[in-house]
């Protein structure tokens, strides 16, 4: 869970599933281009409505803020589930691992119980 919490992705690869890995490391980063992109463009509407004074400006502000800001919960949310995802997955390698231990017991076996 710490690896994710640095880099997303990097605790699904070190759980050996390496395309969870890929998946949450993409999805950050395309979150995060979103985040760069309405950013840039946010600050750009609202160097013409200084400029300006075009309402038309104003609007454009306001639009790519919200979606700036919705692009950060976004990606806040995918950085967790990647988080409890490598979480979960660690706990559960460390318990199939465990029961391997039980693989070669496994067997058929039949009996008969008299009670008296």
């Amino acid at each position: 869970m710490l690896r994710s919490t640095v880099l997303p992705g990097w605790g699904q690869f070190y759980n050996n599933e390496p395309a969870k890995g890929v998946l949450f490391g993409t999805v950050e980063l395309g979150l995060l281009a979103g985040i760069l992109y309405n950013h840039n463009e946010a600050e750009d509407a609202r160097k013409m409505f200084i400029s300006t004074g075009f309402q038309s400006w104003e609007d454009r502000y306001e639009k790519h803020s919200s979606l700036r800001r919705d692009f950060m919960w976004y990606t806040a949310g995918a950085w967790i589930i990647g988080m409890l995802d490598a979480y979960v997955d660690a706990y559960l390698f460390s318990f199939e691992a465990e029961n391997r231990k039980f693989e070669g017991d496994a067997g058929f076996s039949a009996g008969v119980v008299l009670h008296f």
